[in-house]
């Protein structure tokens, strides 16, 4: 008698960091005992296909609307409208597909959703967005109240952030117990409480992000890097034609604008090795575009990347010992380049000009 497949849902935030180290941590089941789905996505779905896995449909948030409130730190988007809605839909997929075990990544209503059908759910989180976090989370550049913190000594500023941290979670929970109490479930203390799972997973480096003790239904895998087919290397070499090396990997969220410098002519000496620059911002003949690379076989040939301080990627440059300088998108990835700066890896590059890009760059070549 052949023993039913369990059925595992994931359910990774619709950027292609979260895609991808889903597809690595669903390559640890085994294909002959279980049945893995994805949420469908009209951008990544063909990485979910590739691995041999199906896609379902469900709704989800607007990843790029997320992503222009987080760069503003606004939780709006955290609405009880909204989160009741997506929520309520993963409920009917879990149903439908009578799923055994189900996955988030960056999915702030599966919590809710497991609960309300019984459903096992592990949740997949960075360090710095536990409890259990050692460091404080340091307020970002985009809000209103961090120019005022400068003024105070750096304990005072750690107490003060953590203090508004903390009415913050709170305030963004109000919403979820909101659904909670409508939905018969019970009320959590805050939303880092929220997006903990039965079993929780840190994919992070306790050497750069730090933990309190964890209590047993938290585990640390480290960093879940997605392993890239080989690109031709004889096309690489030539596009390269024996120049130095400058990655630029801003991922799916970074803001490409903002290397539009990169085009001078000045920079001809190097050649500049971009990822992901669908609009063609970076476009002189120095310029050598790839849709997608292979990090490590093209960072295995630099001494410096810039890149936007995204977690999978600052894990790929911490492999090749690549020096970093950073442009994030949002606070999430401030928090990595704070890591790179403790660590000595990297640092933000907010504050550079012209001329201080272009002296950091020599510095590595």
């Amino acid at each position: 008698m052949i023993k039913p497949k369990k059925t595992v849902l994931f359910f990774p935030f619709n950027l292609l960091s979260h895609y991808l180290r889903c597809l690595v941590l669903a390559e640890t089941y085994d294909p002959s005992e279980y049945q893995i789905y994805f949420i469908s996505s009209n951008e990544y779905n063909k990485f979910v296909l590739k691995q041999g896995y199906e896609a379902f449909n469900s709704k989800q948030f607007d990843a790029a609307e997320v992503m222009r409130c987080s760069s503003r730190f606004d939780f709006s988007w955290l609405n009880t409208a909204d989160l009741e809605e997506v929520m309520l839909d993963q409920v009917r997929i879990i149903k439908h597909l009578n799923a055994d075990l189900v996955i988030g990544d960056m999915a702030p209503t599966l919590k809710m959703a497991t609960e309300i059908t019984g459903t096992h759910y592990i949740s997949i989180l960075n360090a710095y967005m536990t409890r259990y976090y050692k460091l404080t989370r340091k307020l970002s550049r985009s809000h209103k109240a961090y120019g005022f913190l400068q003024i105070f000594p750096i304990p005072l500023r750690n107490y003060l952030t953590r203090l508004g941290e903390k009415q913050a979670f709170n305030r963004i929970q109000k919403d979820f117990n909101h659904i909670r109490n409508k939905h018969g479930l019970a009320n959590k203390q805050d939303y880092l409480c929220e997006i903990e799972g039965d079993e929780t997973i840190i994919c992070d480096l306790p050497e750069l992000f730090p933990l309190k003790p964890l209590p047993p239904s938290y585990k640390i895998i480290g960093p879940l890097l997605y392993n890239v087919s080989p690109m031709d290397e004889q096309r690489l070499q030539e596009a390269i034609a024996q120049r130095p090396v400058i990655c630029v990997c801003m991922g799916s969220s970074g803001d490409w604008e903002s290397l539009r410098f990169l085009n001078d002519p000045y920079y001809a000496k190097y050649a500049v090795v971009t990822t992901g620059d669908t609009t063609n911002v970076l476009s002189a003949s120095h310029i050598v575009s790839f849709t997608f690379i292979n990090l490590d076989q093209v960072l295995k040939k630099c001494k410096v990347m810039i890149c936007h301080g995204g977690n999978g990627t600052i894990y790929a440059g911490l492999k090749n010992q690549v020096y970093m300088l950073c442009l994030p998108s949002h606070f999430e990835q401030e928090w990595n380049i704070s890591a790179l700066e403790r660590a000595g890896h990297g640092k933000s590059a907010i504050r550079f000009n012209q001329d201080k890009w272009k002296k950091e760059i020599a510095l590595y070549h």
